[in-house]
């Protein structure tokens, strides 16, 4: 099968931001924590680290309401309380990781700028390979997570999108309950400043052109719909088998990932052999000359 292979002569540094802990995101967090512990439990690794860990950065402005308590990794002892406290104290104290928290919306380039940053220290034989994971519900944030991923300053990316469908109401469809059930997850992927694999907003273009779609916390209510906890949680273990290759293989095998939880199926678009070329000639060429390693 064709993949993209990150590690060559270098293994990677990983850091793990991730925008959105409801029904999607708080599974996901907690699986990433389990992901993250059970790699690193393995013999020798604290000896010869396979790869190493900054962070992980939660990012969410939500406060957890008794109806979050269905859908999403909440107590009733969470009600009032951020998401991301919640869930950091939780699973980053269980999991014994360095877990940090940003308790309000992302709504502009400076400040998701410096949350998703480059460690201030360096280590021979690893390069800096972040990992951004967006989990929301609006087009405006992820045209946000866009224009972060197409700056030139941004020299190493792999960006995680996932959606999901709401469920329809009775006015626009008998069939309510043959709704909700699908959704997608998209990977984008930048190497030594070289788009490999194009962000979700190039892949469906109509997030782009959403430009009335406000930020959460903007004093405007968003329109959303009810989404179905099993369709959610299919999202996140999508996403967690991604995150889980590039812990155990290195590597990315799809770019796109749709999916239906109620036929228990998806249909993923792997990586073409000249993507997987392409990808190769820039990884084998592009270490030496700077930028790549930390």
């Amino acid at each position: 099968m064709n993949s993209l292979i990150l590690k060559d002569s270098m293994r990677p540094y990983f850091s793990f931001t991730l925008i959105g802990t409801g029904a999607t995101g708080s599974h996901f967090y907690r699986s990433l924590c389990q992901d993250l512990r059970s790699h690193m439990d393995k013999p020798g690794f604290d000896k010869k680290p396979s790869f190493k860990l900054e962070h992980v950065m939660l990012i969410d402005g939500d406060t957890v309401e008794k109806k979050n308590l269905g859908n999403q990794l909440f107590d009733a002892e969470d009600i009032g309380e951020r998401k991301v406290i919640s869930l950091a104290e939780r699973y980053g104290e269980h999991y014994d990781l360095p877990v940090k928290y940003y308790p309000e919306y992302v709504k502009d380039l400076e400040t998701l700028n410096g949350l998703v940053s480059i460690p201030e220290h360096s280590e021979r034989h690893f390069f800096f390979m972040p990992v951004l994971i967006g989990m929301v519900d609006n087009n405006a944030t992820r045209r946000l997570i866009d224009d972060f991923f197409y700056q030139e300053e941004v020299y190493n990316l792999i960006y995680i999108d996932t959606g999901v469908e709401g469920v329809a109401s009775a006015e626009n469809t008998r069939n309510v309950d043959g709704t909700g059930f699908g959704g997608q997850v998209v990977i984008g992927f930048k190497y030594a400043g070289q788009v490999i694999l194009e962000p979700v907003g190039r892949v469906y273009t109509n997030i782009l052109e959403d430009q009335d779609s406000p930020f959460p916390g903007c004093g405007v209510q968003l329109p959303s719909q009810p989404q179905r906890a099993a369709t959610n949680k299919m999202a996140a273990q999508l996403a967690n088998n991604i995150v889980n290759n590039l812990l155990h293989t290195f590597g990315i095998y799809q770019h796109v990932i749709n999916f239906n939880c109620q036929y228990g199926g998806s249909s993923p678009v792997l990586i073409s052999k000249e993507t997987m070329k392409e990808f190769e000639m820039i990884r084998d060429g592009g270490t030496e000359e700077g930028g790549a390693s930390v």
